[in-house]
């Protein structure tokens, strides 16, 4: 009996092609939250990095399928006017601002405010494979949908391999 460990061949992980450029200090947070969870009364710590400044992160789902990619952003309580699309370098950026309402707009003082105000940004790099000229983007009942061809190209270039056996 031998005591020497099996090599396992290492699998290289599949990198998504479509990748979020930037990283929050939501993320920082959450790691803290899950590395707290396991302290007795963890509840009645303040969270060390909490900022005073409410920062938007909206919630972003990517899928692939063999014509192209959709990026689908929640933004809830925002109008068309209040989100900047653009691309620079590859990159795909989503960006906006959701306003707090006016003092005026509301009679008496808040006891609670729960709803997150301010700027956002969320970035993407985009794969050679899409065609950056034919990005159409949509926004209906605080949900942007966004849709990015891939070329003509690299469509034509994929081809299916049989297998034998």
């Amino acid at each position: 009996m031998s005591i020497t460990p099996k090599k396992q061949p290492i699998e290289p992980t599949k990198q998504a092609s479509l990748m979020p450029t930037d990283m929050s200090w939501d993320n920082f947070e959450k790691m803290f939250d899950n590395f707290r969870s396991h302290w007795p009364f963890h509840a009645m710590v303040e969270k060390p990095f909490k900022t005073t400044e409410l920062n938007l992160n909206p919630n972003v789902d990517v899928t692939e399928d063999d014509i192209g990619y959709q990026v689908t952003a929640e933004l809830p309580g925002l109008e068309t006017k209040d989100i900047n699309l653009n691309i620079s370098d590859n990159v795909l950026t989503i960006s906006g601002e959701k306003k707090i309402e006016k003092e005026d707009d509301k009679k008496g003082e808040y006891h609670l405010m729960e709803r997150q105000y301010g700027y956002f940004k969320r970035s993407f790099s985009l794969p050679p494979t899409v065609d950056q000229d034919n990005i159409k983007a949509e926004f209906k009942k605080g949900i942007l949908h966004l849709t990015l061809p891939k070329s003509e190209k690299s469509i034509k270039n994929q081809r299916k391999i049989d297998i034998e056996g």
